[in-house]
């Protein structure tokens, strides 16, 4: 799998937890997994920009950044909660 379709699957799984009962372990699992894919295509950034990878993929390029704007509307709000509960428990 794409590092691009790993991002794309990890952007559904998070849209399914937002609709369901919001899980913040499991949110904090699939950040976490989020996070390793984007410093690995980081540390690869200038093979894939040399190979075309970027302009190949532009429209599953566009699509993970619509998903990415959709849910960081709907969960950052509730990550907000979470953490300033969290914090008001500590």
């Amino acid at each position: 799998m794409s590092k691009l379709a790993e991002i794309l699957s990890i952007l559904e799984k998070l849209e399914e937890l937002n609709k369901e009962k919001f899980n913040s372990s499991e949110f904090d699992n699939l950040n976490k997994n989020f996070e390793k894919i984007l410093v690995d295509i980081v540390s690869q950034k200038e093979t894939l920009t040399s190979e075309g990878v970027f302009s190949e993929n532009k429209n599953l390029i566009m699509e993970i950044i619509s998903k990415i704007e959709v849910l960081e509307d709907k969960i950052i709000p509730k990550a907000e909660i979470i953490n300033s509960f969290s914090k008001s428990l500590a």
